[in-house]
């Protein structure tokens, strides 16, 4: 898969750790009459997934959120929900698999109103019994918001310029 990545925000929890943490919004290119996709990438420094977003409008959402989160601290919150299903082959079988997660952008009430990014994201499998199990969660609880302004600028002029 080659993509191009138009957004990144990456922080580290942890000085003494390697590697970063990371929420990026990324795109592959068109091919064969397919539009371009637009992806949200959540990392820890061991773990990602992809996840696609709807479409270009669902991105440019995720963009504008980010733009008006407050640069001081009030109350604000936006969720986005993104998913996709596919078909995998596991020891019993074809499985439909559905992948599933919430990204917020916001200010937390319950911690002096700071910037903060949070994905979590979800498996479920069709079948008897239906069985859903927690994904990865990546969580930036500090968010420097004239940093996260300049990301989501960027990605609005890359929506834009992608017509």
């Amino acid at each position: 898969m080659r993509f191009e990545q138009v957004f990144t925000y990456a922080w580290r929890h942890d000085p003494a750790e390697k590697g970063v943490s990371v929420l990026s919004v990324a795109h592959e290119p068109a091919e064969a009459g397919r539009p371009r996709r637009w992806l949200l990438l959540a990392g820890l420094p061991v773990f990602t997934e992809l996840l696609p977003f709807d479409d270009a409008g669902h991105a440019r959402e995720f963009a504008r959120a980010v733009l008006a989160l407050p640069p001081a601290p009030e109350p604000y919150e936006r969720e986005f929900h993104l998913g996709e299903s596919r078909t995998r082959t596991m020891a019993a079988g074809q499985v439909e698999e559905r992948r599933f997660a919430t990204l917020w952008v916001g200010r937390d009430p319950a911690d002096d109103l700071r910037a903060y990014f949070a994905y979590q994201s979800y498996f479920a499998f069709a079948g008897r019994p239906d069985m859903t199990s927690t994904g990865l969660e990546v969580v930036c609880d500090d968010v420097d918001v004239p940093r996260a302004h300049a990301e989501a600028r960027a990605l609005l002029a890359a929506l834009d310029g992608a017509g």
